[in-house]
């Protein structure tokens, strides 16, 4: 049994996921290259990104969120919306390491790899020797393609973790149940090629083929031009945009850059203008969150496969 799980763990550390065992000095996580022993359920956490915090709330973790940072819009999902409302926001951004101890947390969550930014004093290792645990959520340290899969998997190391576990399940449930019900809808329909621009006027920053996003808009009838990119979100040349043809450009949304402002440039670009989505004006939105792991997932198959497909 223990050769079992050391080879688990060994996998695990390569592919960047998670899991947890159940041991008799505690509960034990292999996360993102590191092992974090839980002698109990946390029972004051911090959460350092929107999407990361969403998932906490959606597991019930209630008044044990004490802190969070980084919010990418100024509106949560309904189902976490009054509960957010109430948790301190310690950063507009990431917060000092220190303005996190003020929060006195036994947990710190990351979203991104960035909320444990060594060079800005966030390391995991300097939490780890105040005996403060961390735990982020893996597609940012995963070095293959993520998908819903990873997002369910980090879900039940969450509510291990928490002492959430039927809440996970029950979030999972859900997750499941939406996505499936959409890919049902769009059986046989085919995909449409698509170009995701998040920013860029030098370069075209979109989305590659390793994130939560790209499952996202597979499942949801969407092609990736630029799935064959192996990383989360990557800076690709005008000139690929135009060879590669979309019918359609997602938008990503969120504070401080206005979606209007990109349709514009697009539509004015030399070599996007004469894309057959852009000729044909065929533009939609999607909030930043939706495109990373968290509990939007479904909602971002449901909003892609309405503007893709009206399915």
């Amino acid at each position: 049994m223990r050769r079992t799980f050391a080879l688990l763990l060994a996998a695990l550390f390569l592919t960047g996921c998670t899991a947890a065992e159940s041991q008799q000095n505690g509960l034990r996580v292999a996360n993102c290259g590191n092992v974090e022993t839980f002698a109990r359920p946390p029972q004051r956490v911090v959460s350092l990104n929107q999407h990361a915090t969403e998932v906490l709330l959606a597991l019930g973790l209630g008044d044990r969120l004490v802190g969070t940072a980084f919010p990418d819009d100024h509106e949560p999902p309904p189902e976490v919306a009054a509960q957010y409302a109430d948790v301190p926001l310690l950063s507009a951004r990431y917060p000092s390491y220190e303005r996190i101890l003020e929060a006195e947390p036994d947990l710190v969550v990351g979203g991104y790899a960035s909320a444990f930014d060594e060079a800005e004093g966030r390391g995991r290792e300097l939490f780890e020797r105040n005996g403060i645990n961390t735990l982020l959520l893996s597609e940012s340290c995963a070095s293959g393609p993520s998908g819903m899969g990873t997002l369910l998997a980090d879900i039940t190391m969450f509510g291990e973790a928490l002492g959430l576990q039927d809440n996970a399940r029950q979030l999972n449930a859900d997750i499941e149940g939406r996505v499936r019900a959409v890919e049902q809808r769009l059986r046989g329909v085919p995909p449409v090629d698509v170009f995701v621009y998040d920013s860029g006027e030098q370069a075209a920053f979109t989305l590659g083929g390793n994130g939560v996003g790209n499952d996202a808009l597979t499942r949801a009838g969407g092609r990736n031009v630029f799935s064959d990119v192996p990383k989360v979100f990557e800076d690709v040349s005008w000139e690929q945009v135009a060879a590669r043809s979309p019918e359609a450009i997602v938008l990503v949304d969120y504070l401080g850059a206005p979606v209007q402002h990109k349709q514009s440039y697009l539509e004015g670009h030399p070599l996007a203008s004469g894309t057959p989505a852009a000729r044909n004006h065929r533009f939609s939105t999607i909030p930043l969150v939706e495109l990373t792991e968290g509990i939007r997932f479904p909602a971002a198959v449901e909003r892609l496969a309405r503007d893709l497909h009206g399915a």
